[in-house]
């Protein structure tokens, strides 16, 4: 079939977007809304490409291969028409090419959507790879790596991933996963989201396995039976995941080796921490002043723990790295985070107190940038302390939302509640059963308003357990700020005047020191200034030349005198 190409204005309506295009289209970003002012202004100035709809049922109905952005902002001004160039008779591959040509040199795609667009081109072009490839300009081995994504990745970590800010290499560690252990994974992100919000993909890699519990990534020697006696070597246990191995398709040579994984988070902790014990005599032994530390932020409960078995713990905060033989420098034993079980030479950092500036380290000179996103971080996490309160002390008739009874019963579903709580005690069975009983036998209307009312009670720790923040104050991330942005939007609370009004409150201003310093964190210099003694002794000679001139005018008469100010040399 021959192929021709035409320009002309067509009809809005006998347009459609195309399934092929992974970009997901927010009409609200401020990208959209500068191009849809653009058209508003002066039309539409480059015309879409479009081609007569596949699906052979759809006479006159066209799809669009480039220029979904500009159909959308037309759409939303409301244009009956726009200038669209018709491809005929071109292949599905030709077709293919215009989009991925826009969306390349476009804005890139996200990589989920990149991910979902060389997954539709897989399955439109029977899997051939090759011949992709050559139409994005890329490797086999980088359509295939993307194939394989999208088929592994469950649909959770895909509803997810679009609020992590994560690269391909993220979404390879997470697909070659199984479905179970990504499902698994998911949920310990969720608990903790402030862990993982920054993490690098070999940060990434360490933490799966840990979390996983994968066995080739374990410290100890899997074949040590006197480690656990109780539960012997790892290599002949039967609590291990060998019959679901890590899944990833491909050319053979390719494949990712079988990981077994330990299915009894108990024996792995215990194991891991005999581990650590044994390392700890190993290396007392040999240095007497022995320190502990971890490498990552610990919680309140994990340190806790680790000083009753080690004593004290350092946090990252309270050490910097430092050589052997260094001064001050000590050993400290790694006994949780990256190198776990490893030794390494630390200097506990000291504190010191500079006016107006807060506790700073010795010796460190932190750049103004990072001590404003520090300020910032101490100001939500008040924030977030103040909203607690008020979510707390919130009646039911707080909510904004239109149909409450729905709004409550759906947070419930959806978050959870606390289950057995009530009026900030917990309820008993008998208890429970008499209260029960009691609202289904009042009246109907009046039994569902008090039930309600017991639902928002238990609905609100949840509420609160959303917002509550174990790290380190200084460094809140963007998951608590929004979160409770939307909890405060839920109760009809203004959380950024909340934030204005602590940035206004006492040790939460922005120290006067800060003024006196660069960008880099290093104090202004001031101007020299000059010297009053010099001064003082510029302006006594200049009055000693006036009384000599004066004294000789005088002297004279009114004649000219030419004065000497040289001292004299003394007469012999």
């Amino acid at each position: 079939m021959s192929s021709h190409i035409l320009n002309q204005e067509m009809s809005m309506d006998s347009i459609v977007p195309s399934e092929d295009n992974a970009r997901h289209i927010d009409t609200k970003s401020a990208s959209f809304i500068e191009l849809t002012e653009s058209i508003k202004a002066g039309g539409v100035q480059v015309p879409i490409h479009v081609w007569p709809h596949p699906d052979k049922r759809k006479k006159n109905i066209f799809e669009i291969r480039c220029g979904e952005r500009r159909w959308q902002a037309c759409k939303i001004l409301k244009h009956r028409t726009i200038p669209a160039i018709v491809h005929r008779g071109i292949s599905y591959e030709v077709a293919m090419l215009l989009t991925i040509t826009e969306n390349k040199f476009h804005d890139p795609l996200k990589p989920l959507e990149e991910v979902e667009e060389i997954s539709r081109c897989m399955d439109n072009l029977d899997g051939d790879a090759k011949l992709i490839a050559s139409l994005t300009g890329q490797t086999e081995q980088w359509v295939r790596l993307r194939a394989n994504i999208h088929r592994n990745l469950v649909q959770e970590w895909r509803r997810s991933f679009s609020n992590l800010d994560w690269s391909i290499g993220h979404l390879t560690l997470i697909a070659r996963l199984p479905a179970g252990a990504q499902t698994e994974l998911l949920k310990g992100i969720q608990a903790k989201p402030w862990l993982w919000e920054n993490v690098s993909v070999v940060n990434l890699n360490r933490r799966i396995s840990g979390a996983l519990m994968l066995l080739n990534k374990a410290d100890w020697n899997l074949n040590d039976e006197q480690l656990l006696p109780k539960a012997g070597a790892c290599t002949d246990c039967k609590k291990r995941s060998g019959a679901e191995p890590v899944l990833w398709f491909g050319p053979l040579e390719n494949q990712i080796d079988t990981k077994d994984r330990c299915l009894d988070s108990l024996c792995w902790n215990n194991k891991m921490l005999l581990y650590l014990q044994q390392r700890a005599k190993y290396f007392g032994d040999k240095h007497s002043n022995l320190a502990f530390c971890a490498t990552e932020h610990l919680s309140e409960n994990e340190k806790e723990s680790l000083t009753k078995k080690f004593g004290r713990v350092y946090d990252p905060e309270d050490f910097q790295k430092s050589t052997k033989g260094s001064k001050n420098a000590v050993p400290a034993l790694v006994v949780s985070g990256k190198g776990a079980g490893s030794i390494m030479f630390v200097r506990e950092r000291k504190f010191a107190s500079p006016g107006g500036g807060g506790p700073k380290w010795v010796g460190k000179v932190t750049p103004l940038k990072e001590r404003r996103a520090r300020l910032d971080g101490k100001r939500w996490a008040q924030v977030l302390l103040l909203l607690r309160e008020k979510i707390d002390a919130a009646p039911l008739k707080s909510l904004t939302c239109k149909d409450k009874t729905t709004a409550i019963m759906a947070a419930a579903a959806i978050f959870g509640n606390q289950s057995g709580y009530l009026a900030g005690h917990s309820v008993g069975l008998k208890e429970g059963r008499k209260l029960f009983e009691s609202l289904v036998s009042t009246a109907a209307k009046v039994g569902r308003e008090k039930a309600l009312e017991l639902l928002w009670v238990s609905v609100k720790p949840t509420l609160i357990s959303m917002i509550s923040y174990g790290g380190p104050v200084t460094q809140i991330g963007g998951y608590y700020v929004k979160t409770a942005q939307w909890v405060g939007k839920l109760l009809g609370l203004d959380v950024p005047k909340m934030f204005t009004e602590v940035t206004k409150t006492k040790g939460f201003t922005v120290p006067k020191s800060w003024a006196g310093l660069n960008e880099d964190g290093t104090q202004k210099k001031s101007k020299a200034k000059k010297s009053k003694s010099n001064m003082k002794k510029k302006v006594e000679t200049e009055e000693a030349k006036f009384e000599k001139t004066k004294r000789a005018k005088k002297a004279g008469k009114g004649k000219t005198v030419k004065v000497d100010f040289r001292p004299r040399k003394k007469q012999k």
